[in-house]
C-alpha cells in the first residue's frame, strides 16, 4: 500500500452559512437544554468549561453534518461518568430534533435529526447497560 492509499481524505471545507446555522443551533440547543428540569442539571454538574464545552459541540456537529473532520474522539466515553437514564437521553432527542428545526436549513435539519435520533436511542440504551454492568 502507498502512503497516498493511507492518507486521510483532505477535511471538507464547509459553506460559511451552514457553520452558522450548525453553530446557532449547537448554542440554541444548550440554551435550552441547560434550562431544562430534567437534563440541565446534568449539563450543570458535569460542564465547568461552557465556551469550551460550546466549541467541542460545534466541532462535534460540523463533522457529523457537513464532514469537516474538525471533532476525531471518542464522543461516548465522557458520557459514563454521568448519572442518567434512558429518560435523560430521549429529552435531549426532543430539545436537539427542535433546536436542529429551528436553526438548520431543511436539508441539514433532516440529517441532524435523524443522527440526534440514533444517538438518543443508541446511546441511552448502551449507556443503561453499561452502567449495569459496571454495577456489577
Amino acid at each position: 500500500m502507498s502512503d497516498a492509499t493511507l492518507a486521510a481524505p483532505p477535511p471538507v471545507v464547509a459553506d460559511p452559512a451552514d457553520e452558522a446555522a450548525v453553530r446557532a443551533c449547537v448554542v440554541g440547543f444548550y440554551e435550552v437544554a441547560r434550562a431544562d428540569d430534567l437534563i440541565g442539571p446534568v449539563f450543570e454538574g458535569a460542564i465547568r468549561d461552557w465556551d469550551g464545552h460550546l466549541k467541542t459541540m460545534d466541532d462535534f456537529w460540523s463533522s457529523a453534518l457537513l464532514g469537516t473532520q474538525r471533532y476525531n474522539r471518542a464522543p461516548f466515553p465522557p458520557h459514563l461518568k454521568l448519572d442518567m437514564t434512558q429518560d435523560h437521553f430521549d429529552r435531549w432527542g426532543v430539545l436537539w430534533t427542535a433546536a436542529a428545526k429551528k436553526y438548520l436549513p431543511e436539508a441539514l435539519a433532516a440529517k441532524a435529526v435523524s443522527a440526534g435520533e440514533h444517538m438518543a436511542h443508541c446511546w441511552g440504551r448502551a449507556y443503561v447497560q453499561m452502567k449495569e454492568q459496571m454495577k456489577g
